[in-house]
C-alpha cells in the first residue's frame, strides 16, 4: 500500500498522480488539520468529482477552499478502502465526516437465556461470546429504548415486562388494548417471552460464526493487488499484504464498531460477487 503526499498548488498535477485504483483519501487544512476521508473504487474520479462539485454546491466548495494536502491510500478492492475508511474517520475525526465518526455510546439489546426481558448493554459487550442473543444496534441507550418501545406498541408487548416502564400490576397499555396481559397474568410469559423473541428476531446480531481470528483475502477480478484484512469478533484489526503477516497480526484493543459490522455483513453475505476468501487463523 503506497501513501502519497503533496501540495495542493497545482491541481492539475494531483490529478495526474492520483491512480483509477481503489483506496482512501485524506484532505487536510491548515496545521494539518484533518478535514474529510472518503473511499472510491476509483480515486482519481472520486476527488476529481469534489473539486468539480465545488462549483455547484456551497457545503463542498467550503471544504475545498481550506485544502492545503491531500493522502491517499490504494487498497486491493472496495472491502479494504471501506473498512480503512472508518478506522480512519474514527481515529482521525475529521471535522466533515460527521456521519462514520466515532460513536462511543453504541449499545444493544442483550436477551440471557432464561430471562423474560432484554437487558441493554453497552456496545462492548459484543466483543466477547456470551449466552443469549443480541438484538439491534443504536447510537445511543435513547434510541435503543425508542425502538423496542415501538416494537412493543405494534406486538402488543406489554412495555412494563420489557423494564421500559416502572411500577407493578397492570400497565395502562393494558388498560386500552395495547397489551395483551403478560403483567396481570393474562398472558403467561413463557408466551410473552416467546412472541418478544420472535418480533425481535428481524434485528438479531449475527453472532462470531468462528473459534477466534479469521483473514479475509480480498482479489478483485477488475484488480491485480491482494490484501488480507485480519477480523476477529466483527472488529477489524488491520490489512497486511500477505498470509504470512496476517497470521503475525494480533489481536490489539480494537472495540466493536458498528459500521464495520455492517460492512462486513454485506461482503461476506457474497463473496464471490467481491473476490473476498475467508480461512481462520
Amino acid at each position: 500500500m503506497i501513501l502519497t503526499r503533496t501540495s495542493m498548488n497545482i491541481e492539475s498535477d494531483i490529478f495526474r498522480q492520483l491512480p483509477c485504483a481503489p483506496g482512501v483519501y485524506l484532505f487536510y487544512g491548515h496545521n494539518r488539520l484533518p478535514l474529510y476521508v472518503g473511499k472510491s473504487i476509483r480515486l482519481r474520479d472520486r476527488v476529481r468529482d469534489h473539486f468539480q462539485r465545488a462549483h455547484h454546491h456551497h457545503k463542498t466548495m467550503r471544504m475545498v477552499e481550506q485544502i492545503q494536502h491531500i493522502e491517499w491510500e490504494e487498497t486491493a478492492g472496495d472491502l479494504g478502502a471501506q473498512l480503512r475508511e472508518a478506522q480512519l474517520v474514527k481515529s482521525l475525526l475529521p471535522i466533515m465526516n460527521r456521519q462514520l465518526r466515532k460513536q462511543r455510546n453504541l449499545t444493544t439489546w442483550h436477551w440471557p437465556e432464561e430471562a423474560i426481558k432484554p437487558q441493554l448493554l453497552s456496545g462492548t459487550a459484543l466483543n466477547q461470546p456470551v449466552t443469549g442473543a443480541f438484538y439491534g444496534l443504536y447510537r445511543n441507550a435513547s434510541a435503543a429504548k425508542k425502538a423496542l418501545r415501538t416494537l412493543a406498541e405494534t406486538h402488543r408487548l406489554c412495555p412494563r415486562v420489557l423494564g421500559l416502564e416502572a411500577g407493578k400490576g397492570r400497565c395502562f397499555g393494558s388498560q386500552i388494548g395495547k397489551c395483551l396481559g403478560a403483567c396481570f397474568g393474562n398472558e403467561t410469559m413463557g408466551a410473552h417471552t416467546q412472541r418478544a423473541q420472535s418480533a425481535l428476531q428481524p434485528l438479531q446480531v449475527n453472532t462470531w460464526p468462528w473459534p477466534g481470528r479469521i483473514v479475509i483475502r480480498e482479489s478483485p477480478p477488475a484488480h491485480k493487488a491482494v490484501a488480507w484484512h485480519v477480523v476477529n469478533q466483527w472488529c477489524y484489526l488491520g490489512s497486511v499484504g500477505s498470509l504470512a503477516e496476517a497470521k503475525e497480526l494480533g489481536s490489539s484493543d480494537v472495540s466493536f464498531d458498528i459500521d464495520s459490522y455492517r460492512i462486513l455483513q454485506r461482503f461476506l453475505r457474497h463473496p464471490d460477487q467481491y473476490g473476498v476468501s475467508i480461512m481462520p487463523l
